[in-house]
This record gives structure tokens, sequence and C-alpha cells, in this order.
């Protein structure tokens, strides 16, 4: 796809040039009661995410982020922002049951608003991408289907996916909820060493993304091995949208 595919009719192509390009970014926590243990790591680190980022200004204003966390319910904990404008981070409570269905469909309808309201802002919008972090497996029987829903190439906001698993994670279900790339902790990390070093993956990624002007896919994450990702998803899309 050109780049200028992302063009309004009638826009000029050098005004285009200029705008400010943006990651529209989805970090989606597995927040059920078995993560209730590593709560305080989970929080510590995003808080430390948060801190870096902030004092970053080229990675916040390129990737926009918002905050999801998922057990029995999925919730918003912060909407689509520049993470220097968040005063603190929301502490999140881990408890309840592992529902992938209502965090893919959050993330669905989340992207249809933000997606709207970065162009309303006059900014080149990137394809968004989704860090899931997991520590087990789905518990509702229609993730399947939610996750295609998600991915869904005749929908042109469909985003690149990239999971994280640690503790009871199924490798097999890793691959089938991700696009890009799935990790799976190796069996001597714990399980709060694997939460610090998945999100200093996402770090990682974020800032060579800033630097790129496009999204960079994390190749490798110490103390983690990839994993296959399903070849039904895995596609060559263009960073920009239709």
């Amino acid at each position: 796809m050109n780049i200028h595919d992302d063009m309004a009719p009638g826009q000029d192509a050098n005004a285009y040039d200029l705008r400010q390009k943006c990651l529209p970014t989805y970090l989606v926590i597995d927040a059920s009661s078995s993560m209730e243990p590593h709560q305080n790591t989970l929080n510590q680190t995003l808080t430390r995410l948060h801190a870096v980022i902030s004092e970053s200004p080229r990675v916040s204003e390129f990737a926009h982020m918002s905050l999801i966390a998922f057990s029995t319910d999925a919730h918003l904990i912060f909407e689509m922002t520049e993470l220097d404008r968040v005063q603190a981070m929301p502490e999140i409570v881990c408890n309840g049951v592992t529902n992938y269905s209502a965090a893919f469909d959050l993330v669905r309808s989340r992207i249809e608003t933000d997606v709207d309201d970065l162009r309303s802002m006059g900014m080149a919008v990137l394809r968004p991408v989704m860090f899931l972090l997991t520590d087990g497996s789905p518990t509702d029987e229609g993730w399947h289907d939610a996750f295609r829903r998600l991915i869904d190439r005749s929908w042109p906001r469909y985003p690149h996916v990239i999971s994280y698993g640690f503790g009871a994670a199924n490798p097999d279900v890793l691959g089938k909820v991700a696009t890009k790339a799935a990790f799976l902790a190796d069996a001597e990390v714990d399980q709060d060493r694997a939460l610090l070093q998945a999100l200093g993956s996402l770090l990682n990624s974020l800032v060579a993304s800033s630097r790129a002007g496009e999204m960079q896919i994390p190749r490798s994450t110490p103390g983690f091995t990839e994993q296959p990702v399903s070849e039904e998803y895995v596609t060559v899309s263009a960073e920009y949208m239709d």
C-alpha cells in the first residue's frame, strides 16, 4: 500500500507527509485470579513502564497507548492517550476467570473509536498493535470467534497482535492469539521475572518503532522462547490503513 492510501479524498500529499505519525498501542493484561500473587509486581512494573515512556517524549507522542485489563470481564483502565499525560498508572486488581473474548471484543470496539479520534486530531494513523500478556488459558468457549473478528482482514483497521505467555499459559493458544509474534516464558523463569521481561520487550519494541516511524516487531525476548504463530493469521500487512 502506498503511504498516501490513508489520505482523505482530495487531501494534498505534501500536507499528509507533514502529519505526525501515530501508533495506536493496546496493552492488554490478564488480571484473572491466577495473577493475584503477582499483582504487586504487575503494578510496579506498569508504573516503571509509565515512568520510562513519560520521560521519552518521542515515544510517548508516537505510541499512543490504551491499557485494558481482563478477567471475567474486560475493563478499560485508561483511554488512548500519550502516556506523559497520565499522572500515575491506575492500580490493577486481579480476580475472576480468564475471558479472552471480552478482551478481544473490547479492543475491537476501542480501535473504531480511537482511530477516528486520532485522525480527527490530524494524525497519520498507523495500523494498531495489541500486546497481550497472559498467564493462563482462556476459560470461554468463544475466544476463537472473538479473535477472528478482531483480526478480520475485511476490516481495514485490524491490528497486529503480539502475545506473551507465562505461568500456565498454553503455547498452542499463544500462537493462535498472535499475528506477528508469540513468546512463552522459559520454564526456569519465575512469573514475576517474566512480567518484567515481557514489559521490557514491549518497551524496546515501542522505542525502536518510534525511531523507525513504523511498527517494529520484537524478534526475541530474554527469558522467553518464540512460539509458532498460526499460519491462518500471518500476513504482510501495510502499516497504513485504508
